[in-house]
């Protein structure tokens, strides 16, 4: 049996590309037991699963505030000792969350060990945990392994994806991601979705590289292609609208592609906090009857909306990045892509041959050059950058190629195993 356990999915929303997985998962395990370990009161499963998939809940959020603290104080004494270090002192702020991060951890634990007598576990079956995140949702994964080893479950694998947030230190508060080493520790196997995040967590740990690979997320086939069209040059972004995103950026590169008298236009596809401040962004830069907000878009629509809007290209600004699915997608749709050059993201885009690189520091005068570079190419060279971005997601992208990969490879299981 498989253990996965996530934040949320399929409840609510978000961890939208688990829903690429999910599928090759309950091929390859008889049983599949998601535990979603963030939810919230009133979330309901939204998303529908296989047959032989389970989802229990357990725990919730992290706490804030006056709980925060609370947690804190709680967590102190939770502590793993072989967790303690010299450098959690500095600044002092870190041993408190370190002690929040563990109380967190502890208090989904017992809310899931509950729910395991519901689960009718055999003493002597076997079972994989697989975590798809390296933070909260990996800590209580080692929690769950110990408890089903005493319970007589065989644990044969202990397995983590990571991503961004849970990857890079500097993403997380006070540049610091707590109780690093005793993951590495413990987990047979730690996987990054790229091969810049495989590097960075070898670089800062390199007593665990034989544990550390990479593993790219994967999409569907969507069959037919896009029909890209550069009449009008019509630029497509798919993001939350937060500020790593960096799109309240994008109405100014806009204007500026216009003013070099290209009939430029642009959609996004996605809300966020940032909605109010795209909007205004679009009307000092001129240009608010040239951009279309699109809003919340469900995943299983976003294809298909992009194909109908018949893009030049699909952009991604954001200052920080794994490899993301909305690059993957873009790309399985023969869609030429604009990026900046963090995480992942060279690993999707070679520069000049299926889209162009920016620099992470990018001016605008930057973006608008490498927009209009694609603008400006030849009908046939056009053509030929469309088929080199479906090439790279058919090589190094396709959920059928990548999914077996990464079960085989790092959960350890032929299809059907128990």
């Amino acid at each position: 049996m498989l253990f996965l356990l996530t934040n949320s999915y399929p409840l609510a929303k978000g961890e939208e590309f688990i829903e690429n997985e999910i599928d090759e998962l309950a091929a390859r395990f008889q049983r599949v037991i998601v535990v979603a370990t963030q939810t919230r009161p009133g979330d309901v499963v939204t998303r529908p699963v296989p047959g032989n998939v389970e989802v229990i809940t357990a725990g919730g959020p992290r706490p804030t505030g006056r709980a925060a603290l609370l947690s804190a104080l709680r967590g102190l004494v939770r502590l793993p000792r072989n967790s303690w270090s010299r450098d959690l002192l500095s600044p002092p702020r870190r041993l408190g969350l370190e002690a929040m991060f563990e109380d967190h951890a502890r208090t989904t634990e017992a809310e899931l060990l509950a729910e395991l007598p519901s689960l009718r576990l055999r003493p002597d079956s076997h079972a994989v945990v697989y975590s798809y995140w390296f933070l909260d949702a990996a800590r209580v994964a080692m929690l769950l392994a110990d408890d089903l080893r005493a319970r007589g479950v065989m644990v044969d694998r202990l397995v983590s994806r990571a991503h961004g947030y849970d990857l890079y230190p500097e993403r997380s508060p006070l540049g610091h991601l707590p109780e690093r080493r005793l993951l590495l520790e413990t987990f047979d196997a730690v996987c990054p979705v790229s091969e810049q995040g495989r590097r960075s967590l070898v670089a800062e740990w390199p007593q665990y590289a034989a544990k550390v690979r990479t593993h790219h997320l994967g999409t569907p086939d969507p069959g037919q292609p896009a029909a890209c069209s550069r009449e009008p040059f019509h630029i497509v972004s798919c993001a939350s609208l937060l500020p790593v995103k960096r799109m309240t950026r994008m109405p100014e590169i806009l204007a500026e592609l216009r003013g070099r008298g290209i009939d430029a236009r642009w959609t996004h596809i996605g809300a966020g906090p940032q909605t109010a401040a795209v909007e205004e962004a679009a009307r000092n830069a001129g240009v608010s009857g040239q951009v279309g907000l699109l809003g919340h878009v469900g995943h299983d629509e976003i294809l298909g909306t992009e194909r109908d809007l018949h893009p030049s290209c699909l952009i991604n600004l954001s200052s920080s990045e794994g490899v993301p699915v909305s690059m993957m997608e873009a790309a399985s749709l023969g869609i030429p892509i604009i990026g900046t050059d963090v995480g992942g993201v060279p690993e999707i885009i070679t520069d000049s041959v299926n889209g162009r690189l920016i620099p992470v520091d990018f001016t605008d005068i930057q973006a608008a050059d490498a927009l209009q570079w694609l603008a400006e190419l030849p009908a046939d060279t056009y053509q030929q950058v469309c088929r080199a971005s479906r090439l790279t997601w058919q090589s190094d992208y396709d959920q059928a190629v990548v999914g077996p990969r990464f079960c085989a490879e790092a959960l350890g299981t032929p299809a059907g195993a128990d």
